[in-house]
């Protein structure tokens, strides 16, 4: 028995192939045991611009933004495991049990697509926390890709962005990934010319703010100026 490893677009997944020698005719056979466990990179993002629009009705904020994804990711390890839904991390400032956004993007999948089995979910965090660069939306999208592939469930990305907006507005972006106007409360996307290899230096001082704690302490009233989006999205 062989173990093989394959690359695909970010992906690590790893399974076990057996040879079979039929001695009558001299014919190989090969023959696939089910995937055990799989490990993807899940990108951070930048916010090429940001425009907070109005507060709405339900409490969210209508936005619109040019999102990109950058090289810099988490490693997110997915294995089958008996012992329910289990989160590590290497990081002290992420939650390990329910309160993580990755174990409820698992849950969530789990229970949609009625997988009774259990995973083991291991985080290496290498995007700084509390810094909007969406470390634990990626997390999530890479948990319900991840699922989705370990099970072969068959959802496609439009299926999982459907079910990321559930658990968080940015995870149907981590999702696709890519450069994108993002509209609604992050969920309305639309693809833009591509805004790759373009060097970046980022910048992430020792404080951390909260996403929810900007918006519930932002005052739209006293928004002056504005980033010119359209601008933004000419010059790409």
């Amino acid at each position: 028995m062989n173990q093989a490893l394959f690359v695909e677009m970010g992906l690590y997944f790893v399974y076990n192939i057996i040879c079979v020698l039929n001695h009558e005719t001299g014919i190989y056979s090969f023959i696939e045991v089910k995937m055990e466990k799989v490990e993807y990179k899940a990108r951070a993002k930048i916010n090429l611009s940001l425009d907070v629009l109005r507060k709405r009705e339900d409490g969210y904020h209508d936005l619109k933004m040019v999102m990109q994804t950058l090289r810099l990711h988490d490693l997110v390890n997915i294995e089958k495991t008996d012992s329910g839904i289990k989160v590590e991390c290497n990081c002290a400032y992420v939650p390990e049990g329910e309160g993580n956004i990755a174990y409820k993007a698992a849950r969530l999948i789990m229970a949609e697509y009625g997988v009774k089995t259990s995973v083991c979910i291991k985080i290496k965090k290498m995007i700084p926390v509390a810094a909007g660069l969406a470390g634990g939306s990626s997390d999530a999208a890479a948990v319900l890709k991840g699922i989705n592939r370990l099970y072969g469930l068959g959802a496609s990305l439009d299926d999982l962005a459907k079910l990321g907006k559930k658990i968080g507005a940015d995870v149907p972006y981590c999702i696709y990934g890519g450069t994108m106007l993002s509209e609604g409360i992050g969920d309305v996307l639309t693809k833009l010319p591509s805004f790759g290899d373009v060097d970046i230096v980022l910048v992430k001082p020792k404080i951390g703010v909260s996403t929810a704690f900007v918006y519930n302490n932002l005052k739209l009233e006293k928004i002056m100026h504005r980033p010119d989006t359209d601008l933004i999205i000419e010059a790409i």
